[in-house]
């Protein structure tokens, strides 16, 4: 078993690959009284153009097949159900897909080993018909129609189109409604073979528990199973210009407030910096810039041109970084402006720096004292690094203001895109 070390901070994770490829993490600590555990595919709904497992030539399954898959992973095809297992114990289980991953997880003080054998049985057990598949596609239906009535969501789903040409971050998780009904049995199978095999997928138990009895659990219950011999996935890779789409566009839907998304399209490519680098300086410049402690958030305010700090969003989509400002205000078009101003005068001290810093590395302090915490930073790392970074902190204290400067001179500050969403009158 190996020991991944966060020296700086003091604690570790213990990590083994299993023989059948599958990757698990285990973090166990005294104080907890509860425990919080994730099974993990590298799925999401970006992958939608692949080589199946078997086979030599490239397919394309329709979008939203990802989130599909973990609406029906979840139905079992004999009782108790999940949800009913798990809260026999009282447990709460629960599942999500991203753009890059599909998460099975629960969360309970009791019945540990137990509780992680179901997960990995249930998950490594799908019960799929032409009838039970046909059956999800309404209810599925209904959840895109909630989106898309939710502005917010609107805003976030056009945030994406407006910016990326190629990249398939462009589009809906949940996919639309034609997609879904076009998904059947067999698409599910395909992708199901090819993205669940466990060489494709890792498992994270956090909380407090045992290490090696948890550990040889869970190698009993996986040498138990037989799976097909898998290589390395082939995904298509595509190309995305760094211009955004659409640089400006209104929104007309029934919202209370207008909502205001100023985007920045950033490509990775023009830094010669690790990617968890980059990110934590745009980080710190942009909270510098526009949290609730900055002195653009206390102009705003004292104008009435807000009532509630911007809120800033950094998406990494592999070949470029979306950094958005939202905000809603009847005042837009002074946010806007208000914005570029901001934008074209930047000034970052060494103090405002440093005080950032600060509080990043006693984020991860005492993100050890939380079990979701950790977890989920496990699983970011696993699925945006493809490794843990066991010296983040260091990291952290290397940030300098020359290396932030020279990053804010080579951002293209004029390569952006906005959004107004507001009711039609």
């Amino acid at each position: 078993m190996k020991k991944i070390k966060f020296n700086t901070i003091g604690e570790e994770v213990c990590y083994e690959k299993l023989d059948n490829g599958m990757d698990v993490y285990l973090f166990s600590k005294d104080i907890f009284y509860n425990n919080y555990v994730t099974f993990t595919t590298k799925f999401g709904s970006i992958y939608n153009e692949f080589v199946p497992i078997g086979k030599d030539k490239m397919i394309k399954v329709p979008k939203g097949v990802a989130h599909f898959l973990e609406h029906k992973v979840f139905i079992q095809k004999d009782d108790p159900q999940p949800s009913d297992f798990f809260a026999e114990s009282g447990a709460l289980t629960n599942a999500y897909t991203t753009f890059k991953n599909t998460t099975y997880l629960f969360t309970g003080p009791d019945n540990l080993i137990d509780n992680v054998k179901y997960l990995l049985d249930f998950v490594q057990e799908p019960y799929f018909t032409d009838e039970n598949v046909e059956s999800e596609k309404g209810i599925i239906t209904q959840e895109i129609h909630m989106c898309d009535d939710r502005p917010i969501d609107v805003l976030y789903e056009h945030i994406r189109k407006n910016n990326l040409h190629n990249n398939p971050f462009k589009d809906s998780i949940i996919g639309t409604v034609n997609d879904i009904n076009s998904i059947d049995k067999k698409v599910l199978d395909t992708c199901y073979e090819t993205f669940y095999h466990p060489s494709n997928m890792f498992l994270v138990v956090t909380g407090n528990f045992d290490i090696d009895e948890m550990l040889n659990a869970i190698k009993e219950n996986q040498n138990a199973k037989k799976f097909k011999k898998e290589n390395k996935i082939k995904i298509k890779e595509y190309k995305e210009p760094d211009e955004v789409v659409l640089k400006e566009e209104v929104i007309k839907m029934n919202t209370n407030i207008p909502k205001l998304a100023y985007n920045i399209k950033i490509p990775y490519n023009k830094f010669k910096m690790e990617k968890r680098k980059l990110n934590l300086y745009l980080y710190i410049i942009f909270s510098i810039l526009f949290d609730d402690s900055s002195l653009f958030n206390e102009k705003a305010k004292k104008d009435n041109i807000i009532t509630n700090a911007i809120y800033t969003n950094i998406l990494s989509c592999d070949s470029h970084i979306l950094i958005s400002l939202i905000n809603e205000t009847f005042k837009y078009k002074e946010l806007l402006d208000m914005i570029k101003e901001e934008l074209e005068n930047i000034n970052i001290s060494s103090l405002d720096l440093e005080r950032k810093k600060k509080v990043l590395v006693s984020n991860e302090i005492f993100s050890f004292e939380n079990i979701e915490i950790i977890n989920e930073m496990i699983i970011d790392s696993i699925i945006f690094d493809n490794t843990i970074e066991g010296d983040i902190v260091n990291i952290i204290n290397s940030l300098n203001i020359e290396e932030l400067n020279e990053i804010v001179k080579k951002i293209d500050f004029k390569n952006i895109s906005t959004i107004i969403l507001k009711k039609d009158k």
